[in-house]
């Protein structure tokens, strides 16, 4: 396991605002196991991760836990991103990932990869990697607060000044020159 400092375990330990013997009570494990934890000197079984999870508010912790434990390495690696940034490297990687379906498929169809075919699938293999993580983004988003959106047409003017219908006559600008009145024949003035 990674001896990063601090880890995954701690930071959302400390994201919920908890001691370690505070979550170690809660979670019904000793405070030695804690500590040994996020040192990175052992691994939590899979169910403590569970209910640190539940008891941080942490869902991205499965995905940094299965990160930390991948001895194989066949996880992607994946950063947490807030959702509109996770969303739209998604959208961004399954479409890398769709203009080269023509590529994998010319690959396959005679059932092996040979030579010349090798980088340009080795290619593929990096952009699906790529789009696996972008789900796991997406996955682990950290749930945010949802702004408010005003229904149309409801929405206030940023500043401290309120202006009402009339008052957009006096925000046109003007031209800084003096304007000279013209007496016009029958009617009235003209500018």
């Amino acid at each position: 396991m990674s001896n990063k400092y601090p880890n995954c375990y701690q930071t959302a330990r400390k994201s919920a605002g908890l001691t370690q013997e505070q979550a170690a009570e809660r979670l019904g494990i000793s405070p030695e196991s804690m500590k040994q934890y996020e040192l990175g000197k052992r691994v939590p079984p899979d169910r403590v991760v569970l209910g640190m999870m539940e008891l941080y508010g942490c869902p991205w912790l499965a995905l940094a836990h299965r990160q930390q434990t991948d001895a194989l390495g066949v996880l992607p690696a994946a950063e947490i991103r807030p959702l509109p940034q996770a969303s739209l490297a998604l959208r961004n990687r399954l479409h890398d990932a769709m203009g080269r379906l023509d590529e994998l498929l010319r690959i396959a169809e005679d059932g092996r990869i040979d030579d010349l075919e090798r980088p340009v699938f080795d290619g593929i293999v990096i952009d699906l990697r790529e789009t696996m993580a972008a789900i796991c983004q997406v996955i682990y988003a950290p749930a945010g607060a949802k702004k408010e959106r005003p229904e149309a047409g409801t929405s206030k003017r940023s500043g401290s000044a309120n202006f009402s219908a009339s008052d957009c006559m006096n925000i046109i600008s003007h031209r800084r020159e003096k304007a000279s009145v013209k007496i016009a024949g029958e009617g009235g003035a003209s500018l």
